[in-house]
């Protein structure tokens, strides 16, 4: 009957995208690696210093093979010593799926796993950065790469030169450079695309900060609505691990501004308790479906609870978001525009290739407004309130028929009915840990390291 989507899947290819960008840029230092010897298990070898260990449920599991080609281009590494390349390629559990498709708002709980699985990504290329740095030369020097501007196998989106620096006798960096001609190679004071610097003291807390300028990665195929720059601090003691990361979008992104993800684990939590918290925040600029009638600008946010296992729940608030409920674009029958809050609650289990992998769905709209725009020519206002169980007089009374009455009924009715492929509200609230967890959700309240805007917060400086 709703032949509408809550947001229209061109809307999250920018996103997405971007998740995909975040594992091609990351090729460290230079070589090809052999094709001997190996492992076939799902996590990569070598350093573990910043890994979040994070369950399947929260990432969407490691890459299926159609990805795996992406993974295993994006670690091009340097093979040194006792680095290992796996039977399928180097590096390729860093690669996560997230979720399978565009529909990344569909629900909070698609919303986490792809957030999560950004992160994740992270987390696992920085290790595996780490330990590859402790293959080459500590001297700061800019050391050229294999790969070539000038050669026919050319990859504008691999480092063409690169540095490893002991900053102290417990900080090191590293600086990955793109572009540069071996004629005009970079020199200190050119900024690199990529850098990581990590501090590691003596009772084992670590500290460090990774920045990513897309700008300066393959700019030619750049995509004016992915994200553009990347930084991700870490902060790891013996009681919690927090990675958080802040994207920034390309100015060409018609919608968003800014999105920040923190992952905590909490490492003195019961594995069957809230081990794993995240916390996700957008930043808007625009509605996802412009619409007449509506200037607010959308938020979005969403906190997600897990066990070590990966049994978690999920919550998100879309709050002051366009709906535009066409019903048949060739008649011109239309029930309205709106603006509405929604709360999304997702219980999920640890086992995902379950028939069921939920325990309890349950989608609120807490308030909404009726805009405008509603046009019934085919269509009877009589037919629509039979088939959503409305009161008789809802669209030509005091509820629903006028600019700015509460169409709260209506809309809860649409989504309960399972509104656009959306899901319907099943199961029921299991209780327990979970529930406690999500009652009052500590949502991030700004998307910027500063709290107020973008100024210093790409700078590629870290000083523990």
């Amino acid at each position: 009957m709703y032949d509408k989507t809550l947001f229209p899947k061109n809307h999250n290819t920018g996103l997405r995208g971007f998740a995909v960008a975040l594992v091609l840029g990351a090729a460290v230092f230079s070589t090809g690696c052999s094709d001997s010897g190996g492992s076939n298990s799902n996590e990569p070898a070598g350093s573990s210093l910043l890994s979040l260990n994070l369950p399947d449920s929260l990432t969407g599991g490691t890459a299926t093979s159609s990805h795996r080609s992406l993974a295993a281009r994006a670690l091009n590494v340097a093979k040194s010593g006792n680095v290992v390349r796996s039977s399928n390629g180097v590096g390729e559990p860093c690669f996560y799926d997230g979720v399978e498709d565009d529909d990344v708002f569909r629900n909070g709980y698609r919303m986490s796993k792809f957030m999560i699985s950004a992160v994740a990504t992270w987390t696992c290329l920085s290790d595996t950065i780490i330990d590859l740095s402790e293959s080459v030369p500590h001297d700061g020097l800019i050391q050229e790469g294999e790969n070539d501007t000038q050669a026919a196998n050319y990859e504008a989106d691999e480092p063409t030169h690169y540095s490893v620096t002991d900053d102290s006798a417990t900080q090191t960096t590293v600086r990955l450079y793109y572009g540069f001609d071996r004629s005009m190679p970079p020199t200190s004071g050119d900024n690199p695309g990529f850098f990581l610097s990590w501090n590691e003291v003596a009772n084992g807390d670590i500290s460090g900060r990774m920045v990513v300028n897309g700008a300066s990665i393959d700019p030619l195929n750049s995509d004016p609505e992915a994200p553009i720059d990347m930084r991700v601090d870490f902060d790891y003691t013996d009681t919690a691990k927090v990675a958080d990361m802040f994207l920034r979008f390309d100015a060409g992104n018609a919608w968003a501004d800014g999105l920040r993800i923190e992952v905590t684990k909490d490492l003195t939590a019961s594995p069957l308790g809230q081990v794993f918290t995240a916390r996700g925040l957008m930043e808007m600029k625009a509605q996802f479906v412009p619409v007449d009638g509506i200037s607010e600008l959308p938020q979005l946010r969403m906190y997600t609870v897990s066990d070590r296992l990966g049994e978690g729940a999920a919550v998100a608030e879309f709050v002051d978001v366009s709906l535009p409920l066409e019903i048949d674009a060739v008649t011109g029958d239309h029930l309205g525009n709106y603006i509405f809050d929604k709360t999304d609650i997702y219980f999920f289990d640890a086992n995902q290739n379950s028939a069921t992998p939920w325990d309890w769905i349950d989608k609120t709209i807490t308030d909404s407004q009726y805009r405008g725009g509603r046009n019934l020519l085919t269509m009877t206002t009589a037919g629509i309130i039979d088939f959503l169980s409305l009161s008789p007089t809802y669209f030509s009374g005091t509820e629903c028929a006028n600019v700015g009455d509460d169409c709260t009924a209506l809309l809860n009715a649409i989504f309960a009915d399972g509104f656009a492929d959306q899901e319907q509200n099943q199961g029921s609230n299991p209780m327990g840990w979970r529930s406690t967890a999500i009652t009052s959700p500590d949502y991030l309240v700004s998307v910027y390291p500063n709290g107020s805007n973008w100024t210093g917060a790409f700078d590629l400086t870290f000083i523990p």
